[in-house]
């Protein structure tokens, strides 16, 4: 996983073991939406709200059975 913040700007990037695809959040304090994807991938955008929402849900344990 690499870690860039800038200024306001948060850039974290997935990468596993032997994977090619590294996806990535992109959040920053002056834009209301949260961009998490990569090229091989595709995007998918949230509002922050949206993203806080899921954070909580993940945060509540919801998706672990899933794992």
């Amino acid at each position: 996983m690499k870690r860039k913040e800038i200024e306001n700007t948060l850039n974290y990037v997935f990468c596993g073991k032997g994977s090619c695809k590294c996806p990535a959040i992109d959040i920053s304090k002056d834009n209301d939406t949260v961009v998490i994807g990569g090229d091989e991938e595709g995007y998918t955008q949230f509002t922050k709200e949206q993203f806080k929402l899921f954070l909580e849900e993940v945060k509540k344990g919801t998706f672990e059975k899933f794992l």
